[in-house]
């Protein structure tokens, strides 16, 4: 049987102040600007049957502080000039292990006090960022 072919998919990161999930298995492969409000990030997706392995990103604009949950050293994944030339966003990935979830009223889904992302149940015990 052949090996899953490798797949690209797209995603947008909403510029929030807030982390988002995206389920990659690799790294970003690009970032670019094409609206406002938004990054967009192409990615090599997970292969179908594969364990997903979701990751959390943030987008954090040139001059804004970096956010105390991301750490002091960050994990630059790409960068992205808006059209008009003017702003600059940088995505980064957070790796905050989540310690800290406040549940809601499902007991399903969490949001990390730490980081801030939103979580739901893995269905074995761990979250995974949405």
């Amino acid at each position: 049987m052949a090996p899953p072919s490798a797949v690209i998919h797209h995603t947008t990161l909403p510029l929030d102040d807030r982390p988002h999930g995206v389920d990659l298995t690799g790294e970003i492969l690009h970032t670019a600007v094409r609206r406002p409000g938004a990054v967009d990030v192409w990615y090599q997706a997970r292969p179908d049957g594969m364990e997903p392995m979701r990751r959390s990103f943030e987008v954090v604009g040139t001059g804004q502080p970096i956010p105390a949950h991301l750490g002091f050293f960050v994990t630059h994944k790409g960068s992205a000039v808006s059209p008009d030339g003017e702003l600059v966003w940088h995505v980064l990935e957070s790796h905050c292990s989540h310690q800290n979830v406040v549940y809601t009223a499902q007991q399903t889904v969490g949001q990390c006090e730490d980081c801030g992302v939103h979580l739901t149940g893995d269905g074995e015990g761990d979250w995974i960022p949405v």
